[in-house]
């Protein structure tokens, strides 16, 4: 893979926002740290922090992290007085950089992996993170460009050098909706920190843009989800209501992406695989049991075996009975042990984490669910 480097702009005043952007605390690390945490866990070296306003105290703040500090004495000018300093500082052949404003903190570690394969797959002038129908942070500028931005009067800053590229431009579709979100205003801080107590799992839309246009699943397959979710949602509020303390966000987001790899041999694994490489360990690990799993009536009900129940009592987008879901199958195989003693195990699993509901709920599975089969 390519090994770009990064230009991260922090020289502004900040003047809309009222305090110093850089060094806003989000969560247990600064707006900075965020930006250069990101790229350092992307595997890149070569990260270039931008300074201006305050240079000291980004100095100080990044005293003991791999980076290299360029200063921008007319960072007074305009923003792209800093992108002019950061790209003329990089290595005459470098073969791309990402350019990153200080304020764009919650970009997840795989939109910038993920646009850095796509470069490496096929190069382009500009490769930009695509969320829904906005572009968004970071572009990755093919190191080709470098001359063209240090040649630019700055009209127009940035983004109008790029569009003159626009022909020779790439969009790659990316489920972050981080890439979107800036903060110039203190209502925008408490949105980000909003986000940020989230971030471990994927938001409906994120989930929405991951199976729809980045693995581009047919309709059947986003709908049979979608229904899952509701299902497993249904399930997980009622055994809350009942005094059960399961994370019904974290169920949710599972079902909803639960057959995020369905056109995959081993659809389970490769799932499981694909979150985790998107950092998304908890949802991997549902993911990769939504299939199979051993389950016991008498143990305690956990978020694996709800999102396991509901896949099982939906087929195509139509709730059914587990004897529906099963037993047509069993009797069709029944002369072949190798068939049918996987789908009796998965069955038995089924049953006991339904038992466990009815148990733990005091209502049956027909008397929880009439709301999912309506929507």
């Amino acid at each position: 893979m390519i090994t770009p480097s990064a230009v991260i702009l922090s020289a502004g005043y900040a003047s809309r926002m009222g305090r110093f952007k850089p060094l806003l605390d989000l969560g247990d690390k600064t707006a900075l740290d965020r930006v250069v945490s990101l790229y350092l866990d992307a595997g890149i070296t070569d990260v270039r922090v931008v300074t201006g306003y305050r240079a000291g105290d980004i100095r100080a703040a990044l005293a003991d992290r791999p980076v290299r500090i360029v200063h921008n004495p007319d960072h007074d000018s305009g923003m792209f007085s800093s992108v002019l300093a950061g790209v003329n500082d990089l290595p005459s052949a470098v073969p791309a950089f990402f350019v990153h404003p200080v304020d764009i903190p919650l970009v997840r570690t795989y939109t910038v992996v993920t646009l850095m394969a796509a470069m490496e797959a096929k190069p382009a002038a500009v490769i930009y993170p695509r969320v829904g129908d906005e572009r968004g942070h970071p572009p990755l500028i093919h190191g080709s460009l470098k001359a063209a931005i240090a040649a630019h009067d700055g009209s127009g800053g940035l983004k109008a050098l790029l569009d003159r590229f626009e022909a020779q431009a790439r969009d790659v579709p990316v489920a972050d909706e981080g890439a979107l979100l800036d903060m110039d205003t203190p209502d925008d801080f408490r949105q980000l920190g909003d986000r940020l107590a989230g971030k471990a799992l994927l938001t409906e839309n994120e989930c929405r843009l991951l199976m729809e246009q980045v693995r581009r699943l047919p309709a059947e397959i986003n709908e049979h989800c979608r229904q899952v979710a509701r299902v497993a949602e249904s399930l997980a509020a009622a055994v809350n209501a009942a005094g059960g303390h399961l994370d019904a966000a974290l169920i949710r987001c599972a079902a909803r992406v639960h057959d995020v790899a369905r056109l995959e041999k081993h659809h389970a694994d490769a799932g499981a695989a694909l979150l985790r490489r998107m950092g998304f360990d908890r949802l991997a690990a549902i993911v990769a049991v939504h299939m199979d799993l051993t389950a016991d009536e008498h143990s305690l009900l956990d978020e694996a075996e709800v999102v396991y129940l509901a896949d099982k009592l939906v087929a195509g987008t139509t709730i059914v009975g587990l004897a529906r879901r099963f037993d047509a199958k069993l009797k069709k195989y029944a002369q072949d042990p190798q068939v049918t003693d996987p789908i009796q195990r998965r069955k038995r699993a089924a049953v006991a984490i339904q038992t466990k509901i009815e148990r733990l709920t005091g209502k049956t599975i027909d008397h929880i669910l009439p709301t999912a089969i309506k929507e």
